[in-house]
């Protein structure tokens, strides 16, 4: 007989399940810059995508959303202009951030130490911004990913995905609010 006898006695074969990983079940913390003053003075947020819960970056005002920060206004640079930006723009922008955020010694030198501590966040995006468009492979990533007019088109998935989560996360606030206001309609009626 050929292949074909061999396949009807063989038991079929089950596929087992195969579990979800650990991480998906327990999220991770939010991301640090959820906390960065400068992104709120901005008009972005930080939040977590649904599944993977990697971290993406979103604007209210702009209707925008981002895969990383926009470290060209970060730094206090027009964003429009992203594509005339030298380098030396970018280190006059990052002296003046620095000198922002870093305590002065008696001769006026720049320290290492913040002023205060509570800013650490925003240097630590600060530097990141500073990093990556410093780099020339970084930064041309970074304008790739973010502010080309692909990259644009592209990230409107993302941001439909956003707005769409905002609307299921306030239709379940609504119905818990109902919810619980018909049990605490209900517990009152039973107190009388």
């Amino acid at each position: 007989m050929g292949k074909k006898g061999k396949d009807k006695d063989a038991e079929p074969s089950f596929q087992e399940e195969i579990p979800e990983p650990d991480g998906l079940e327990n999220p991770p913390d939010p991301p640090p810059e959820v906390a960065s003053a400068i992104l709120k003075d901005l008009g972005w947020e930080v939040f977590q995508m649904p599944v993977t819960y990697r971290k993406y970056f979103f604007s209210t005002q702009r209707r925008e959303a981002r895969v990383q920060a926009p470290y060209f206004e970060v730094l206090g640079l027009p964003e429009t202009d992203f594509r005339t930006i030298t380098k030396d723009g970018i280190w006059k922008a990052f002296f003046q951030r620095r000198a922002t955020y870093k305590q002065a010694d008696q001769e006026g030198s720049l320290t290492e130490e913040l002023k205060d501590e509570g800013d650490r966040v925003d240097w630590d995006l600060i530097m990141e911004a500073y990093q990556v468009l410093a780099d020339q492979e970084a930064r041309a990533e970074y304008e790739a990913r973010n502010l080309l007019p692909q990259a644009r088109h592209q990230l409107i998935g993302l941001q439909v995905m956003h707005e769409a989560q905002v609307r299921e996360e306030a239709a379940l606030a609504e119905v818990r609010a109902v919810s619980e206001a018909a049990a605490a309609a209900a517990a009152e009626a039973e107190g009388e």
